[in-house]
């Protein structure tokens, strides 16, 4: 039985510009310039292993309606798969998919236009691709609107916990269909953009509605599927590790935002077989980002500042800098050469003096607001003794209603 060889890779978001500014020479942001340099890299490495099918699953652009120079972009690394005998498969994700019933998904011009090797799946449906190396069944489940997924008569005087939990069991009923509906000789695939329950996420989840349905793992985790192809969370991770089949969010090529900070970049190289798949994460070239924090209500505070800048290696990464100093202390700190130690960074998004007043020494002083309400609660209860003993009693308290607020801000 001949082993097939997979790219899988998702959410590339092409159009993110936060922290860019224009290249001279291209005219692009400079973002888009990483961002494609990220998938370049994904897609050179996977053709030097000899991949016989990319999957990606889901998110290309930033937002459902992409400009022509993000689209031509996009297009210009998927060409580099077909050119090179790679088909492609593609599954919605949010970030692709029109508000309204009527008008295009950002992916529908592939299959608009006939491009060979390039298939887009925008409702779950099987499709069987003969590769080099065999034939594979892909299973697509792309990310559910619940505007076109429930009728209204359903959602109709729902609670929004209760129209989420609709909205699972239809994720449930697809998938299940799916699994039902394989050959059972053939390797497969489920190729899927959606939330699964307890996926661990970036600190910060602006780019995931809160209230969104959570998947089961014992759901995606069919043993008709030999592998389950992820996309939507930018963390890569396996939810059903050791088991079968693997359950993998191959994350994002490129970091979007200081919350990605601590994270590896890239996509996953997949052998299938029928009734196994191994992979392997490579990583990309993505941007860093530092994020340096730093006590300096010492006697010499420039001092402790350029040492945590030099400790960072800022050097071509997107950097915020806080610092925390007395108001005595605040005249010895020597702007001009913090801002030298700064001057290899690709770009400075900030740099905030936390300035002590004395009455207010004692508390943490690593509390700012750079620091979502989760962070900043955790610390503090790290900081009070009492809190301490209940932290994640207080969180499992605060979380929920955290998460309810945020909802209630989207709608």
């Amino acid at each position: 039985m001949k082993t097939v060889k997979l790219m899988h890779f998702a959410d590339i978001h092409f159009g993110i510009e936060t922290y860019g500014r224009i290249d001279p020479e291209t005219g692009l942001n400079t973002r888009m310039l990483d961002f494609r340099r990220s998938l370049d890299a994904a897609i050179e490495s996977a053709l030097a292993a000899g991949v016989h099918l990319a999957l990606f699953a889901g998110d290309a652009y930033k937002t459902r309606d992409p400009n022509q120079t993000q689209q031509r972009e996009f297009a210009r690394c998927i060409k580099r798969l077909t050119e090179s005998g790679v088909p492609v498969v593609m599954v919605t994700g949010n970030h692709d998919l029109p508000n309204a019933r009527s008008r295009a998904n950002a992916l529908e011009i592939y299959r608009t236009l006939g491009v060979d090797n390039v298939h887009i799946l925008s409702r779950p449906e099987i499709i069987k691709i003969d590769t080099s190396a065999g034939p594979v069944q892909v299973a697509g489940m792309p990310y559910l609107l619940r505007s076109t997924a429930l009728a209204k008569e359903e959602s109709r005087g729902k609670s929004i916990v209760e129209t989420t939990d609709l909205m699972v069991e239809q994720y449930s009923r697809y998938i299940d269909y799916l699994a039902r509906s394989l050959e059972p000789d053939t390797p497969s695939v489920l190729l899927g953009h959606f939330w699964i329950k307890n996926a661990r996420v970036s600190s910060q989840t602006g780019y995931l509605n809160v209230a969104e349905p959570e998947v089961l793992v014992s759901t995606v985790a069919n043993p008709a599927f030999d592998y389950v192809a992820m996309g939507h969370i930018h963390k890569f991770q396996d939810l059903n590790k050791h088991a079968h089949p693997s359950v993998v969010y191959c994350g994002s090529p490129d970091r979007i935002d200081f919350s990605e900070r601590g994270e590896e970049k890239g996509f996953v190289l997949v052998e299938l077989k029928k009734g196994s798949a191994s992979y392997s994460f490579i990583s990309t070239p993505a941007r860093r980002f530092a994020e340096i924090d730093v006590d300096a209500d010492v006697p010499d505070p420039t001092a402790a500042i350029l040492k945590s800048i030099e400790e960072a290696n800022v050097e071509g990464a997107v950097v915020k800098l806080c610092y925390h100093v007395s108001e005595e202390r605040l005249p010895l700190v020597r702007e001009a050469e913090v801002r030298e130690a700064l001057a290899g960074a690709f770009m400075v998004a900030s740099v905030t003096k936390d300035v002590l007043q004395k009455e207010s020494r004692s508390r943490n002083r690593l509390l700012n607001e750079s620091l979502d309400p989760m962070q900043a609660l955790e610390m503090y209860f790290d900081s009070c003794d009492e809190c301490k003993k209940r932290k994640e009693e207080l969180l499992n308290y605060t979380r929920p209603l955290l998460e309810e607020l945020l909802a209630e801000e989207q709608v």
